[in-house]
């Protein structure tokens, strides 16, 4: 029990904590920014839930069907739950990088297994209260449910949890399992059902509206669906409408026995797994191919962007956004941008939306605020080869732009397609999201060479949680909001969309020419540093 407390204790310490460099810690005003952005965030996302849960409460109240509201909420729990750990499982289960130091101590694997899998089982507690808290805090005061509801969503709540971390290791465990037969065919798998995923989730945030209004609709109808589909969260929900003993106890073992079966699985794989994680590559004799200092930087890091699915979906989320959103463009939204196009007052709306929704996928693509963190401890690597500073940023911004001008411009083909757009639109449309996409690319490597994070244990904690990454996101997307806000309160009113594009971009060229500046002088002073 000590050991395995040392080991949750260690696994969280490198999840929740993003040291500094030597000797300098994180400013109150850094800090200050960061907590009122998460918390931002935090009070959109439950505001949401909430307001989902009280349009279904008080639809279904009236039916007798109030209790779908909480199986609603259940699974949509359990669905962010599943979604935002099982692509973690593979770094932090079955391949992380401290996998076989570990293994080497006097520690047992189900010891190993069961401290990776509570500290991500943390982390779902916390998405968990996300969806949770507005959901039965609105439920509670419409219906206002008696005394004996609390000690039964208390332990519910702990319970709920476990089954989509139970799916999420199981998905885990037979992908890992897969990608040691594939080699390095499991990264293009991973990416395509990474993809598939995101996909299918948006595809149903865009109709979630019609779902709900089904859902009230034909509840009477879909309540079976519930019970026959989707029994553990018709149990949750009956257990706490109805006081009903017997969905308390199906609704707590369908958390419990598959948790069990997952710490079995974890405990009979991780050796297997950890003891063919040796390098396999057999050296051929080859030409060497000479190249320039920052292309063959350039091809390290694209090597490595595509060798980790989590990085490449995570940090180039938005040229797939930009893509897709100009498909369905051109797929469905052809005629309606035509019949937009007869209103006067709504034509000259359409080039300016559309430009703002390319820049936010441009703001969102930026694969160089965690690139020098990525490095991890093979840092020295880099700075010991003869590489300036100079080469090594280019490099890495080339990666960048690499990924995001293919899908401006595939984007922008699309959509001259969609007969609604004049040559200068489709000009404009190129040139402001690549410039847009260019400043965040720079302002994602500066702030990585100011926050770096270079003992990780998992690439999850630096693509997903380091501090230079979230800078990298919150600023793209006040880039975008500045320019939107700045066209629609201010400069609609004295000059056309078209000007403002030119004088758009000109203020994101000087941007790029300061912040490049900024990077070749204290950026490389910093990158000597780290």
């Amino acid at each position: 029990m000590r050991n395995l407390k040392i080991l949750l204790a260690v696994k969280l310490r490198g999840a929740l904590y993003a040291p500094g460099r030597r000797g300098k810690k994180a400013s109150l005003g850094r800090k200050i920014l960061m907590g009122f952005l998460f918390l931002y965030v935090i009070g959109v996302m439950m505001a949401l839930f909430g307001a989902t849960t009280a349009g279904l409460v008080s639809s279904l109240a009236p039916l007798g069907l109030s209790w779908m509201a909480l199986a609603v909420g259940a699974f949509s729990s359990a669905a962010l739950c599943f979604i935002l750990t099982v692509f973690s499982m593979q770094s932090q289960i079955f391949q992380a990088k401290d996998g076989d130091l570990l293994l080497s101590l006097p520690v047992t694997p189900l010891q190993i297994a069961a401290s990776r899998l509570l500290s991500l089982l943390l982390l779902e507690y916390a998405y968990n209260a996300l969806v949770m808290i507005p959901t039965v805090g609105v439920y509670c005061y419409l219906v206002r449910p008696g005394l004996s509801f609390y000690p039964m969503l208390l332990v519910l709540l702990l319970a709920l949890p476990l089954l989509p971390l139970s799916l999420a290791g199981a998905v885990g465990y037979l992908l890992a399992q897969v990608g040691r037969l594939l080699g390095r065919g499991k990264n293009i798998i991973m990416l395509l059902l990474t993809a598939a995923a995101f996909l299918v989730y948006l595809y149903f945030c865009m109709n979630l509206n019609s779902y709900i209004t089904l859902l009230i609709q034909r509840g009477e109808e879909l309540s079976h669906v519930f019970r026959k589909a989707m029994p553990p969260f018709y149990h949750f929900a009956i257990a706490l409408e109805q006081g009903s003993f017997s969905s308390f106890l199906w609704a707590v073992l369908w958390g419990i026995l598959p948790a069990g079966v997952l710490l079995w699985l974890v405990q009979k794989g991780f050796l297997d797994l950890r003891s063919t994680s040796g390098v396999k590559a057999v050296y051929r004799k080859k030409p060497l191919r000479v190249s320039c200092p920052w292309v063959a930087v350039c091809r390290k890091e694209g090597a490595r962007l595509l060798s980790m699915p989590t990085y490449l979906f995570n940090c180039g989320i938005g040229a797939l956004l930009m893509v897709a959103m100009a498909v369905m463009v051109v797929w469905k939204g052809t005629d309606a941008l035509q019949a937009l196009g007869a209103v006067p007052q709504i034509q000259e709306l359409i080039a300016p939306a559309l430009m703002a929704a390319m820049c936010f996928c441009a703001a969102t693509t930026c694969t160089t605020s965690p690139s020098i963190s990525l490095e991890g401890n093979r840092l020295w690597v880099l700075r010991s080869s003869p590489l300036s500073p100079r080469d090594v940023f280019l490099g890495k911004l080339a990666v960048n732009m690499i990924l995001l001008l293919p899908a401006v411009a595939v984007s922008v083909i699309l959509l001259a397609f969609s007969k609604g757009f004049s040559l200068l639109d489709l000009v404009l449309f190129f040139l402001v999201p690549s410039l847009l996409g260019l400043l965040i690319a720079l302002f994602g490597l500066y702030a990585n060479l100011l926050w770096p994070r270079l003992d990780y244990t998992s690439e999850n904690a630096v693509v997903k949680q380091s501090a230079s990454v979230m800078a990298a996101s919150f600023g793209g997307m006040g880039a975008m909001l500045a320019l939107s806000l700045c066209y629609w309160f201010l400069a609609r009113k004295v000059m056309s969309y078209h000007v403002y594009c030119f004088c758009a971009l000109v203020v994101l060229m000087v941007g790029c020419i300061l912040l490049w500046r900024l990077i070749l002088t204290k950026g490389a002073e910093e990158y000597e540093q780290l």
